[in-house]
């Protein structure tokens, strides 16, 4: 076997051992608890300081806003929504704005705490094997999009067996409001591809032994 047929073989076993195109699963929980987290997903942005909007709290994450906001105008008409029993700042996407979450580690899953459904907020979620899902209001929402300011909920994003590592918030119109963004992450797991160039390395690696085996039984 040559060292292209060997990687070629790793490659294709790494394929068949990836993850079936699924979209993403959403739930909703804790009405009314922005600071109530799922299970096995740790606190990545409370929002809360208006002085450093950007701040988050796990190594390895950075969040860019491009037009969003944090402790501006909260609950402003024809800016922003309220979030239901959350007394501290939030995140405000306002419509043309971006808040972006990069990750040097991949995530299972992401969750949000978020208020006044509105269709034209927009998620987008970026992973390993050209992962890519963009989700509506209507879809984060489950379909509830009444715009009731009363309205708070934990959105919970499961992805269905692959890892993101960039989630983009976005909104044509004002607004998306959201708080404590949380996630579970991979405990240092390579992704297909890597395991392919090992995997790969290690047949290649044999094949080469082997040929130098045979070279010193012949000398």
């Amino acid at each position: 076997m040559t060292r292209l047929s060997a990687f070629l073989a790793a490659t294709a076993l790494v394929a068949m051992a990836s993850p079936a195109a699924a979209a993403v699963n959403v739930t909703l929980s804790n009405q009314g608890q922005p600071f109530a987290l799922p299970d096995g997903q740790e606190l990545i942005a409370t929002f809360d300081d208006a002085n450093n909007p950007t701040q988050v709290f796990v190594d390895g994450v950075t969040l860019t806003l491009i037009g969003a906001t944090v402790g501006v105008n909260e609950g402003g008409s024809g800016y922003s929504g309220t979030l239901p029993n959350d007394d501290t700042h939030y995140l405000t996407v306002p419509g043309g704005a971006t808040a972006t979450f990069e990750s040097l580690r991949l995530m299972s899953s992401f969750s949000l705490f978020m208020g006044s459904p509105d269709t034209y907020n927009q998620i987008e979620f970026f992973g390993d094997n050209g992962y890519h899902e963009v989700l509506s209001g209507a879809d984060m929402f489950l379909g509830d999009t009444n715009q009731d300011w009363g309205w708070g909920k934990r959105v919970n994003f499961d992805f269905g067996g692959y890892n993101v590592n960039k989630i983009v918030l976005s909104s044509s119109g004002n607004s998306f409001e959201v708080d404590t963004a949380a996630g579970a992450f991979a405990a240092g797991v390579p992704e297909p591809a890597t395991w392919a160039l090992m995997i790969g390395g290690f047949m290649a690696t044999g094949v080469m032994l082997r040929r130098r085996r045979a070279n010193l039984s012949l000398a």
